[in-house]
């Protein structure tokens, strides 16, 4: 399709430009972005060496090149051939600009030649030709024609702003190219539960309104959205619904063990100590003495402790049906089904015997107090939390194609 070469020229010259170098750009015949990309350089280097030789031997190729690719879409009388023109010289005036803003570019090119004037004379030809490209999609009366022709619209505007209507045909082309979904979420039919699905609803919608930021040619639409916009004919129906929801028993399980802890301080004992002798001297007699004194010292050995752990667990599980039909036939466009499951546990310790006996981890869970299970309405946005992974995964794939 033309116009995407059209919208994606611009955008594939820039990344070439900033991950090339000149000469490479050279080489391989990109002769525009090499003039462009050694332009950037002398800006920023003017002495460099290589950038000047890219540039003088780029530059006349590029204007070779862009000017012959203009002659040859007018002898072959292309459809698009003053479009072709029109982008061909705003080129020829974005290698004049650069180098006229470039002191150290100047100077390798002396007199690099304005096509402003030409571009001038082409504009509106190339508007002209653009707008009726558009009207003729519209005329088409589908989805993607009407994309087509916003495309065209824009280019129209791009080259004339606000050429004739174009402001109003963007608007009716965008509307036309839009596909608009009626998004339909159910309650949950849970059979012993009055749980609510609004949360998990709620995060649905926000991904719908961000997919909506992303592609200018998708809607969604709630009841209230529908009816206030009078949305009478959505291109599908998008219906959400929990087949089913349930909260198993609860399963408690305890676990007894011993642990035991070496070279624990158990106790003291007394013990004697021994002074030094005290040497006594009276005339020819020599004698000594000696006192004692009792100290303390520790006892180590083992300890030990029972622990009992209690682990609880409560197991939900349901399933989350997806369908998507159109609109105006109902016919079938997708049927899924997401079936998911999440565990709550929660573990609790106590123990009889001496607490140091047990590591620091046992005791904070002998600390802990007896877990009280959650309610089901908790349960179940834990629950959804893995069915939103998977149904947003299967929207961003299905949409990706329309």
């Amino acid at each position: 399709m033309k116009v995407a070469y059209y919208l994606l020229l611009a955008m594939l010259v820039a990344l070439s430009v900033q991950c090339s170098s000149s000469k490479k750009l050279l080489e391989r015949g990109d002769y525009y972005e090499a003039v462009l990309k050694a332009t950037d350089k002398l800006r920023r280097s003017p002495r460099n060496n290589k950038a000047q030789a890219a540039l003088r031997q780029a530059y006349p190729l590029a204007t070779e090149q862009l000017l012959s690719d203009i002659n040859q879409a007018k002898q072959a009388k292309d459809a698009f051939q003053w479009s072709i023109a029109a982008d061909n010289y705003r080129q020829l005036n974005a290698m004049y600009d650069a180098i006229r803003s470039s002191p150290s570019a100047r100077k390798v090119i002396s007199r690099p030649k304005s096509f402003h004037q030409q571009y001038g004379q082409v504009k509106n030809k190339a508007a002209a030709e653009q707008y009726q490209a558009g009207e003729q999609a519209m005329r088409e009366n589908t989805i993607e024609s009407a994309r087509q022709a916003y495309f065209h619209y824009q280019q129209a505007q791009d080259y004339v702003p606000r050429y004739k209507n174009v402001t109003q045909k963007l608007v009716e082309a965008q509307n036309a190219g839009t596909l608009k979904v009626l998004v339909e979420p159910r309650s949950v039919p849970s059979r012993y539960y009055q749980v609510s699905a609004d949360f998990f609803y709620d995060q649905v919608s926000d991904f719908l309104r961000n997919y909506e930021r992303r592609n200018q040619f998708i809607a969604f639409y709630d009841a209230r959205k529908a009816q206030r916009q009078q949305l009478e004919y959505p291109d599908h129906v998008l219906r959400l619904q929990f087949e089913d929801f349930v909260v198993g028993q609860s399963h408690t399980h305890q676990k007894e063990e011993t642990v035991t802890r070496d070279s624990v301080k158990v106790g003291e004992i007394e013990v004697a100590a021994q002074r030094p002798k005290k040497r006594t001297v009276s005339r020819d007699i020599e004698t000594f003495s000696s006192t004692s004194r009792t100290v303390k010292k520790p006892v180590y050995g083992k300890v030990n402790a029972k622990l009992i752990t209690t682990r609880a667990e409560i197991s939900s599980r349901g399933i989350l049906g997806v369908s998507i039909v159109e609109g105006n036939s109902n016919r079938s466009l997708l049927r899924d089904e997401f079936q998911g499951e999440h565990l709550w546990f929660a573990e609790w310790a106590r123990y009889q015997g001496d607490e140091r006996a047990l590591s620091e981890d046992q005791l904070a869970l002998c600390n802990l107090p007896e877990a009280v299970p959650p309610p089901p309405q908790q349960l179940f946005v834990e629950f959804t939390k893995p069915l939103y992974a998977q149904l947003t995964d299967q929207l961003n794939r299905f949409y990706q194609s329309h």
